[in-house]
């Protein structure tokens, strides 16, 4: 048993070490958007593994669904990414949904949508689901999404609402939200900017 609890410490920082140097060593270039979209599709897997869903969420034998909302490079690169990855013992599935789709069955949801109201219907419906919401920018954490990613001085970086993780039921890792740029404990969903 002990030897169980070293080698999950160890699991563990072996993840915060890689996830350290995502966030400190890894350049997101302004003029190749391509890079900068694989480099967030990598945080986005990393942040998978940093959140606790409740245990009544999901049975083991589910597949881990990650759901893309929306267009773009960065959706794209996220599909790309995930398609051949897992999540402990569960692989990764991923679905391309619509806004209006319904969200049940997937544990996480990368929503790239730029329509206020779409986005607060989309968060909403997360909340609802006990989804893990990640977008782009900061007004996707200022609107209840859980994660944001963001291009700071050309460095791949993020922010996570608290309470919207709680409004969801998640549990993010204090190993996490060590590494974040800021960490907010409030939501504004009423789609204003």
């Amino acid at each position: 048993m002990a030897g169980a609890s070293v080698s999950g410490r160890r699991s563990i920082t072996k993840r915060l070490f890689i996830l350290a140097a995502l966030l400190s060593g890894v350049r997101a270039e302004a003029q190749s958007p391509v890079n900068e979209s694989q480099v967030k599709a990598m945080f986005v897997y990393n942040f998978l593994k940093f959140v606790e869903w409740p245990a009544d969420s999901h049975r083991i034998s589910d597949p881990f669904v990650v759901l893309i909302i929306g267009d773009g490079p960065t959706a794209d690169a996220t599909e790309r990414f995930l398609e051949a990855k897992t999540i402990g013992d569960q692989k990764i599935s991923v679905r391309r949904v619509r806004w209006d789709q319904p969200l049940e069955g997937a544990r996480a949801a990368f929503v790239v949508e730029s329509d206020g109201k779409r986005l607060h219907r989309i968060l909403d419906a997360a909340a609802s689901a006990g989804v893990l919401t990640i977008g782009e920018g900061e007004g996707f954490t200022e609107r209840g999404g859980v994660i944001a990613l963001l291009v700071e001085d050309r460095k791949v970086r993020f922010d996570v609402d608290t309470t919207a993780a709680q409004v969801a039921r998640l549990r993010v890792s204090s190993k996490l939200l060590a590494l974040t740029h800021a960490v907010r404990s409030s939501t504004d969903r009423s789609g204003s900017q």
